[in-house]
């Protein structure tokens, strides 16, 4: 694997309610060992290297409750910029990634990543970078493990899906940024609402590498999730 490092931004999206996690704030606010989650994804993606800042996109009332009293911390975890989040995920993005073109026009590289995966792997992350700059888009997941079955409305089993070809997306997901501009135009011209950039690519001809991690690199979105996060603590402080 080679060590030459990518120059990217990280689009940190964090706009959205966390209404399946059923708690008073939205989760990318909860605390986890005296930091909130959004200040460890921060903390972390400026460990990546090749890492020239990073651009959150927050709901309204993060932005004027939240962010005031954590903008220094975000500030030295790598944070160059914040806005507010649309209605969207696409257009949280959107509105991310015209700030990144502001702030930071002449990366190699784009990286989208949501709030929610606190313990992401820093590795596989930097090897996902040195392939979109080469390639052009890459993202972290890695493969199902259980028997997969596909049932209808009522939850009547139809089928049994074959495993062997499924990968379950994540993030980071990396695109060159010539190429990320020509997704978001593409899929607002044509309509396209996707539920990850990946989807924007494949919906524009751009092919996306997956790059397999741990299954650690978990997004908190339902209260039983919370159950698994002191085990998965030493991450947050780990370099890899």
């Amino acid at each position: 694997m080679s060590e030459v490092s990518v120059s990217f931004v990280a689009l940190v999206l964090a706009a959205g309610q966390g209404r399946r996690m059923g708690a008073t704030k939205p989760k990318a606010w909860l605390e986890i060992d005296g930091k909130s989650v959004l200040e460890w994804s921060a903390l972390r993606m400026a460990r990546v290297p090749g890492h020239a800042g990073t651009i959150l996109a927050v709901d309204a009332d993060s932005m004027s409750q939240r962010v005031p009293a954590h903008r220094d911390a975000l500030g030295a975890f790598g944070v160059v910029d914040i806005v507010e989040g649309g209605a969207s995920r696409q257009e949280s993005c959107e509105r991310a990634f015209a700030a990144a073109t502001r702030r930071l026009p002449e990366v190699q590289v784009i990286l989208v990543h949501d709030a929610a995966r606190p313990f992401f792997p820093v590795s596989q992350t930097a090897e996902a970078l040195r392939i979109a700059a080469q390639e052009g888009g890459a993202l972290l997941g890695h493969r199902a493990r259980d028997t997969l079955k596909r049932i209808d409305a009522a939850g009547l089993i139809l089928e049994t899906v074959d495993r062997s070809e499924i990968f379950q997306a994540a993030t980071p997901q990396c695109f060159r940024p010539d190429l990320f501009a020509r997704m978001l135009a593409e899929a607002r011209h044509q309509g396209i609402r996707g539920t990850d950039e990946a989807g924007l690519a494949e919906a524009c001809g751009i092919p996306v590498h997956a790059v397999e991690c741990p299954s650690t690199n978990l997004k908190l979105t339902w209260p039983e999730d919370l159950s698994l996060v002191p085990s998965l603590i030493p991450l947050l402080h780990s370099d890899s």
